[in-house]
């Protein structure tokens, strides 16, 4: 299924596109509408960058930063949950001290940035926001589009990007899309997400 009337679709069926969604994935888009009017607290139009947008618009623009951001911690603390094998094997040397390495078997290496970050300890909110943001990807109708937008989010490396690495997305969903018809997804797939959201409101 393709979002090419985005931001009309979900809002034209809210009652029977809320019918249709999982139970996870409503609650998780219901923890979005708590705090949908911070933004704007005034109903009339706004003007922004040259143009008037009214106020559904600018809060739709607003929950797609939102979304994405949550998309995108979400697979960042995935990626940093504990591995039950290096545990394992840690508690085994605890237990069993003669079975570790002697000091200098094994040469220090430097670390990077990004296995730096990955080391961090994750924290009870960051565990707390992780299932509902993923629960979201139930709401794409499409199976396909679901996967672009968790590898999208997953090698932005936590932390938003102006460019996201199309080729890794690729190769991770073993695809020939194109870079454009990526983007073009990926930006309608978060419309889409966000206008569900606000229609629940």
């Amino acid at each position: 299924m393709r979002y090419n009337s985005v931001s009309t679709c979900p809002a034209q069926s809210s009652s029977a596109q809320t019918s249709r969604i999982h139970q996870p994935a409503s609650i998780a888009a219901a923890q979005f509408t708590k705090n949908a009017d911070h933004d704007n607290p005034s109903d009339s139009p706004v003007l922004i960058s040259g143009s008037t947008v009214d106020r559904h618009e600018q809060a739709l623009v607003s929950l797609v930063h939102r979304v994405e951001g949550r998309l995108v911690g979400a697979t960042w603390t995935l990626r940093r949950m504990p591995d039950r094998e290096k545990g394992f094997l840690h508690m085994r040397t605890m237990l069993w001290p003669e079975a570790a390495a002697d000091t200098g078997t094994y040469a220090p290496q430097d670390m990077t940035t990004l296995q730096a970050r990955r080391n961090v300890r994750l924290t009870p909110l960051e565990i707390d926001q992780m299932q509902p943001a993923l629960d979201l990807l139930q709401l794409l109708p499409d199976l396909a589009d679901r996967k672009l937008l968790f590898w999208a989010s997953w090698h932005q490396d936590g932390e938003l990007q102006v460019k996201i690495p199309w080729a890794k997305v690729r190769r991770s969903m073993d695809s020939n899309l194109s870079r454009w018809t990526m983007k073009r997804r990926y930006d309608n797939g978060l419309r889409w997400l966000a206008s569900i959201i606000l229609a629940q409101r």
